[in-house]
């Protein structure tokens, strides 16, 4: 029997390689969308009875809280015949798929009656990564060494954490990264490199990136069967993978928005970062059991996020939530192998990991200042390559 780790990684990866086909194939469903209006999940996917009104991001990304708070695949509460790459057996009806659509009206009700509808409770407040809770506590639990989620929204300002301090830590790293003068004078870069994720196997395929100040930021991973690509053009995003979607491209919607232009000041604006949210928190946590500084950025109607630096003054960690009809889904950044590039300090080596999938990303080189054309933010499309 799998472990739950094991479980979950394959959960991940199934849902990444199938999604697609659950795709509805109405003819009356355009195929492609000109513009960034987000469709809704009851017109882009078959037989959607509970999980209604929410754009298909917000939808993959409340597939993805079901597979992390349950440690299953999509075999767990789908039909088998998925596996077959039949479409429509997405829309059997399985007893687990009646079942989650209970216990998500349950959630709600739970939360609408107890937490003035605040999604208090979510799917992984039972489960905690198990497909069955138990309701009988396990002692080695109890007796064990305290577990700690770091991907928790909770956020404890530790004694003796002085506010004052928050403006000395953004200047910290922008000094550690090569100066402010030294970064504003780069106002674009391309980088070259591999991806491996639980979408393409955990096989390394190639991979390039554009970045242009203050907020334009695009990701290609060129698999065997075609290209995934994620865009932000400074006011609105999208993406589009091989397996994830119709040949339509998704318009990224709350959190997963905000979090892309995030992705955007980080990498080429990091100068910028501070004025980003309207306000700061500060406190210490432990990374592989070395100290960091803790900073919390919060705006209005936002999830939080949370910035992890260094000793050295880096950006080791990022963490943001997104909000979704089941409670919020956390996307964490570790980035390392930081090294000089023209005089300002790159990671070398970017982890992603989300309820979604997980992904290294090794950069072998990048280009600092150099000319890029603006068809590589505009809206992405991609086409399924024959083998």
């Amino acid at each position: 029997m799998k472990n739950r780790k094991s479980q979950l990684l394959t959960a991940m990866l199934v849902f990444a390689t199938s999604i697609a086909v659950a795709a509805r194939q109405a003819a009356t469903t355009p195929q492609t969308r000109e513009d960034s209006t987000p469709q809704m999940s009851e017109t882009f996917f078959k037989d959607i009875r509970v999980l209604k009104g929410i754009p298909v991001d917000e939808f993959i990304d409340t597939m993805g809280m079901f597979a992390a708070a349950t440690a299953k695949d999509c075999t767990g509460c789908h039909s088998p015949q998925i596996l077959d790459g039949n479409p429509a057996a997405f829309a059997v009806e399985t007893p687990m798929i009646q079942k989650a659509r209970f216990m998500v009206g349950m959630m709600n009700a739970i939360n609408r009656n107890y937490f003035g509808n605040q999604k208090r409770v979510s799917c992984a407040t039972c489960h905690t990564n198990t497909s069955v809770p138990q309701n009988v506590p396990n002692m080695a639990v109890q007796y064990g060494d305290p577990f700690e989620n770091p991907n928790s929204l909770e956020f404890i300002v530790a004694k003796g954490s002085d506010p004052s301090q928050i403006d000395g830590v953004f200047a910290k790293y922008l000094e550690a990264l090569g100066g402010a003068q030294r970064l504003g004078a780069v106002t674009t870069y391309t980088a070259t490199g591999t991806y491996a994720g639980w979408d393409t196997g955990l096989s390394d395929v190639p991979v390039e990136i554009y970045a242009k100040a203050p907020e334009q930021y695009t990701t290609i991973a060129h698999r065997t069967e075609g290209d995934s690509v994620w865009v932000y053009d400074g006011r609105s995003g999208w993406e589009v993978s091989i397996n994830a979607a119709l040949p339509a491209t998704i318009p990224l919607t709350k959190g997963n928005l905000d979090g892309a232009r995030l992705d955007a000041i980080v990498a080429l604006a990091p100068a910028r970062l501070k004025q980003a949210f309207a306000k700061w928190e500060i406190s210490r946590s432990l990374i592989d059991d070395k100290p960091v500084q803790l900073l919390r950025g919060t705006n209005p109607n936002q999830q939080p996020v949370n910035f992890y630096f260094d000793a050295s003054g880096l950006l080791v960690r990022l963490q943001r939530w997104n909000e979704t009809l089941v409670g919020p889904v956390a996307t964490q950044y570790d980035y390392s192998d930081f090294r000089d590039v023209a005089g300002v300090k790159r990671p070398f080596k970017v982890v992603k990991t989300s309820t979604r999938n997980q992904v290294t990303m090794v950069i072998k080189e990048y280009r600092p200042n150099v000319a890029i054309d603006a068809t590589r933010f505009a809206r992405p499309t991609t086409t399924r390559l024959i083998k």
